[in-house]
């Protein structure tokens, strides 16, 4: 595998400033032929359905999903049940063993039941390596919530998730179990706490589960890839690509910065589709050169890059930070 030195790095960067600078100037032009946004805003969703399409949900409406969500609501009441009494006098500090290993994996069988029953139809490709092979997995492009299904379909690793969502209904006692990381972007204790639990947790020699990331940290229309944070490449060890393909007639799954529906309609319209066909993709496992393991940023730009050419989608060196910037100041206009 081939690996890029930071003097290249320095000069791709340089190469993707220019080439950035050129989308921007066919961005500009294409607004103003009415095209920009369905061909350069990897942020834009629009749904156009059909009169067919309408009616298509409506039956479903109401035929298949009261069934769906009663059963969903079963599987989720189970979870957080089993999920509850696996927290009873647990040691977060310390992978589960004994007989909470059986209680996790009923988690993760009813996760795939909840997920079913939102009508998704999960396809594997490729084959996910060993925590012994390597101990991080790379998803992306991410674009919902809907994107936690990989957790499911990987053994349930453990992941980096806000410290509010601890407290939410159901949900919270289930991402507990699962031993995540907890964290609260607004301070930087915060931050700095999670990086270090995850080095510790990566490079323990007890059984943990591997780590699963989603290092674009937001959300986008899988037209191009955002810039990956370095917190899961800080450990310096090899991870494992794994991209999420949504092959649907309507991205109803969505859920990013410029769209007229929210969260409920998100959730609504994905559970009035008949199937919804999900694709996770193995790739081969990254290992990190030396400079890479000295360098996380680098570590994960070129891991991007790598993911960016097997998606074949174009590069986007937005952050969060910028996108939210971005996006907050169109919302003050």
């Amino acid at each position: 595998m081939e690996h890029t030195d930071r003097n290249e790095y320095k000069e791709h960067g340089v190469e993707q400033e220019i080439e950035k600078s050129h989308v921007s100037d066919e961005t500009h032009q294409e607004k103003h032929n009415g095209s920009a946004k369905t061909t350069a805003d990897p942020f834009y969703v629009r749904l156009l359905f059909t009169p067919l399409d309408f009616v298509s949900m409506a039956f479903l409406f109401i035929t298949l999903v009261p069934i769906r969500m009663v059963a969903a609501f079963i599987a989720l009441t189970l979870a957080w049940a089993v999920s509850f009494i696996g927290l009873i006098n647990i040691d977060q500090t310390v992978p589960v063993s004994g007989w909470r290993k059986p209680l996790q994996w009923i988690s993760c069988f009813l996760g795939r039941i909840c997920c079913r029953c939102c009508g998704f139809s999960v396809t594997l490709t490729g084959t996910q390596v060993s925590r012994s092979v390597a101990p991080v997995l790379v998803v992306a492009p991410h674009s919902s919530f809907f994107d936690a299904l990989a957790i499911f379909w990987t053994g349930l690793p453990f992941i980096v998730n806000r410290e509010e969502n601890k407290n939410l209904l159901f949900i919270g006692k289930c991402v507990q179990f699962a031993q995540a990381i907890f964290v609260s972007r607004e301070r930087r204790e915060s931050r700095e706490e999670c990086k270090e639990e995850i080095k510790r947790r990566v490079n323990s020699t007890q059984p943990w589960k591997q780590f699963m990331i989603y290092p674009e940290g937001t959300t986008s229309n899988r037209k191009a890839l955002m810039s990956f944070k370095p917190g899961g490449f800080l450990p310096g060890k090899p991870v494992q690509p794994v991209l999420i393909r949504y092959h649907l007639k309507h991205d109803t799954v969505s859920w990013t910065w410029d769209q007229p529906h929210g969260f409920i309609a998100c959730f609504m319209y994905t559970m009035c589709q008949l199937r919804n066909k999900v694709e996770l993709e193995f790739l081969p496992p990254y290992e990190p050169s030396e400079p890479e393991q000295m360098d996380p940023v680098l570590f994960a730009s070129n891991v991007r890059r790598e993911m960016s050419n097997a998606l074949g989608i174009p590069l986007c060196d937005m952050s969060y930070e910028d996108i939210k910037n971005e996006y907050s100041k169109k919302k003050k206009q």
